[in-house]
């Protein structure tokens, strides 16, 4: 990397950050019960006018105790799309569960829902146990909808096939704060929604998650399992196999600051998807991949998606990365990987293809005029050779 390197995606600090967090280390509330922790959970949910939060050490914990809620168990399957990052599907495992993946749609890179129909359709029966895989025998519990990229899924759509078979929704908006179908927001809308607030994420607690839910048993019941199940604090009584998974008063602090800026930075983020396909043009071998009709995407990633291939994309990508452009390839399908090899895929065409040709763009943020121009310049130049990037250098 050089010095004037572009990073892909880093945290925007503009506000009370340094404030809140030296009131926490002069409080002395800096583990995992304090007052931010509780303003922070109740600026979220009164955001997303739900009757509670509860906050998590991680996005992938939030999923884990969204997948607990809904009653995933060992053995049972669970739907959820291909194209994602692992902390999706990684839970599932934690329950004792597998995931069921679904093939992506082209123009969103969201989970395929006329494959999900049709194969739901097809190769399901309904038992007195629940659900049934035909193949495997296997019961699906549940299914995760994942709001990818920032861009929504069409929830009325999926909401309709989970509630024809009876399946509960966990919604990952871990990439989509802020994110609306019409006037809905991500997350509000299935039986569970989970976030993330990672270094990259929107907005960023150093590294946390939460959950809410329309359901006030579901939010008791991740509350309870993620402070070690503990049914008296005073005897240390634990009532069930509970997790460690509690948001630290630092991270909340941080979480409050930042959440104070949530709506300017998904609307500069919007800005510089504008701004990149105003670079880009219409010839310049690369189209920016829109938000779908009817939806508020907030461009957590601003994809590319490369028009006509010249060989291989990610030769290009670390070409690019190492002049200093900090671009990446989306999420590899999570079916290709060994550990996953033997779980069952509905369909893989379109994301194997979706890999081959579309990339993240440095989307901070801060991003700069100067910057946007420089990252489209470099991309013109891989309609070429690989190797014309190298005059990025």
């Amino acid at each position: 990397m050089t010095d004037d390197a572009i990073p892909n995606c880093v945290p925007c600090l503009p506000g009370d950050e340094r404030d809140y967090l030296v009131e926490c280390i002069q409080s002395g509330w800096v583990s995992s019960v304090g007052p931010f922790v509780d303003r922070f959970e109740r600026m979220f949910a009164d955001y997303h006018r739900v009757p509670g939060a509860v906050a998590a050490a991680s996005g992938t914990a939030a999923i884990h105790l969204g997948l607990l809620a809904v009653g995933v168990k060992p053995g049972d399957l669970v739907i959820c799309p291909t194209m994602t990052f692992i902390g999706t599907v990684n839970p599932i495992r934690y329950c004792g569960a597998d995931p069921l993946f679904i093939d992506a749609e082209s123009n969103t890179l969201n989970l395929d829902l006329a494959t999900l129909r049709d194969r739901l359709e097809h190769e399901t029966e309904r038992t007195t146990a629940g659900l049934v895989h035909k193949p495997t025998g296997r019961r699906i519990a549940a299914m995760v909808v994942v709001h990818l990229f920032g861009n929504p899924v069409d929830m009325d759509a999926a909401m309709a096939i989970a509630g024809r078979h009876g399946l509960p929704v966990v919604e990952d908006a871990a990439e989509s704060l802020g994110a609306r179908i019409g006037d809905r927001l991500v997350g509000t809308i299935g039986d569970v929604g989970c976030f993330s607030f990672n270094g990259n994420k929107v907005i960023t607690t150093g590294g946390g998650g939460m959950v809410i839910s329309n359901d006030a048993a579901r939010l008791r019941r991740c509350k309870h399992l993620s402070t070690q199940a503990r049914s008296d604090a005073f005897e240390f009584v634990h009532d069930d196999v509970g997790y460690n998974y509690r948001m630290t008063n630092l991270a909340a602090a941080l979480g409050v600051a930042q959440f104070q800026h949530l709506e300017e930075f998904i609307e500069r983020k919007r800005a510089h998807a504008e701004a990149y396909q105003s670079a880009l043009g219409v010839d310049a071998g690369w189209q920016i991949v829109r938000e779908p009709s009817g939806t508020r995407g907030t461009y957590w990633m601003i994809l590319a998606r490369r028009r006509t291939a010249n060989g291989p994309l990610v030769p290009v990508l670390k070409e690019l990365a190492a002049s200093g452009i900090g671009v990446r390839p989306v999420w590899r399908p999570l079916h290709r990987l060994p550990i996953f090899s033997g779980c069952p895929c509905w369909g893989s065409e379109v994301a194997d293809e979706l890999y081959r040709t579309v990339c993240c763009l440095p989307s901070s943020v801060g991003l700069t005029p100067p910057q946007i121009e420089r990252v489209t310049r470099a991309l013109r130049a891989t309609t070429g050779l690989v190797g014309a990037v190298a005059a990025e250098r």
